[in-house]
């Protein structure tokens, strides 16, 4: 090596041991001030790499829910639920209901949550085994959230049985990248899947704060870099401090998109997300357990099955794109054909739920809050347990 290149290299060496320096005291100085985000954290949950974030264990408050109050205690896994041991008791048949907010059923007491529901209506109808019900559903998880739980956490409660609880309302589109809350001062991202020219790729891509994430056929290569600066954001103060000024805009996409039919986010995330339940479904499957889909319909899609058709052109004229349902199937319809392809057996909730409320006069949800009331979330226990008898997915 010649004179000039040795002294080139030491002044890179120099300056790179500079910068480390620098960027060192920066990171020790940021370790001093508040978080960037206090004023706006989640009690209820907590940051948590496999699944960006999960219920807080043993989190305790009150909920008050349009009039609806009642005392909430998350269990020691951060759910809406008793406590359960990993290992499966003799002669028990396990269920593991994977979901989001409805799932999560905090607006309501434990004992009425219909995963308790479907455990005691099983319980009555079966006598032996004894039933087991596990609800392992946090408020905002998406699709890939509930895959990525199932394959930390869930299987090793050796379910017998695994039940999605398909939320039609936003679940397509919460499995775009960018998603986030903040839990103690700082916001953690959701892992997200890519589905790229193979299909889908089965391990997760982690969201960095400044890159634009992939939302289709990205280069190994871009995916190493992406996750070494996701690893660097998590453990790094200072890159959480400047973070407002890198972040791009969440990737979002809109149910009504559905209708339209020419929405290119949409379309990829209805894509993604079939790709993401067959992927769940084929783990599940390998374990040696059962899978099935039961699909949760909005309030907005119940009411809008409800109204005749003087109602509807009041919808029409206000929103356009809605008047394509009249000749599309619903949502509803289209994803349970999706999700069925593969065999998986899947519950539509909305036929019953439009029962009741015809019957009874009483909707099964909380109107401002949208999330089922105590109506809806026996109906929901009730209608499963029975299904599960007549498909033959319980003993």
């Amino acid at each position: 090596m010649t004179p000039k290149a040795k002294k080139l290299l030491l002044n890179l060496l120099l300056v790179a041991l500079g910068i480390g320096a620098a960027l060192l005291l920066l990171e020790i100085g940021a370790r001093f001030m508040p978080p960037p985000f206090e004023n706006t954290t989640n009690q209820a949950e907590v940051c948590w790499t496999e699944t960006g974030w999960r219920g807080r264990p043993g989190y305790q408050t009150t909920v008050a829910t349009e009039g609806y109050v009642q005392d909430l205690t998350l269990n020691r896994a951060g759910m809406h639920d008793t406590d359960h041991p990993l290992k499966k008791p003799a002669n028990t048949f396990r269920i593991l209901l994977l979901g989001d907010s409805f799932v999560h059923a905090v607006h309501v007491k434990e004992g009425e949550t219909a995963h308790q529901v479907l455990e005691d209506a099983l319980n009555e109808a079966i006598k032996s085994p004894r039933v087991e019900v596990i609800s392992a559903g946090v408020s905002g998880w998406g699709t890939g959230q509930e895959l990525l739980y199932y394959r930390a956490e869930g299987r090793q409660y050796q379910p017998d049985l695994v039940l999605l609880m398909f939320y039609l309302g936003n679940d397509v589109k919460d499995n775009l990248p960018g998603r986030g809350i903040t839990a103690d001062g700082v916001n953690c991202y959701t892992p997200y899947f890519v589905l790229g020219s193979n299909g889908l790729d089965p391990e997760p891509w982690q969201f960095a704060p400044g890159l634009t994430p992939a939302t289709g056929p990205a280069s190994p290569l871009k995916k190493a870099a992406n996750n070494l600066l996701a690893a660097i954001y998590r453990h790094s103060r200072l890159y959480a401090q400047i973070e407002p000024l890198l972040s791009p805009a969440e990737v979002k996409a809109s149910m009504l998109d559905f209708y339209s039919g020419d929405s290119p986010t949409f379309n990829y995330a209805l894509n993604l997300t079939t790709a993401l339940v067959n992927q769940l479904q084929q783990e599940v499957q390998a374990d040696g357990s059962r899978f099935g889909v039961v699909l949760v319909s909005p309030l907005g899609l119940v009411e809008f099955a409800q109204m005749d058709s003087a109602a509807r052109e009041e919808v029409y004229q206000r929103l356009p794109i809605m008047r394509a349902a009249e000749k599309i199937d619903p949502p509803n319809v289209t994803l349970a054909k999706q999700f069925a392809a593969n065999g998986a057996p899947v519950l539509d909730l909305l036929p019953p739920f439009l029962q009741f409320s015809a019957e009874t006069g009483r909707s099964p949800y909380f109107q401002q809050d949208q999330h089922f009331n105590v109506d809806g979330n026996r109906l929901a226990g009730e209608t499963i347990a029975r299904w599960l008898l007549n498909q033959k997915l319980a003993p």
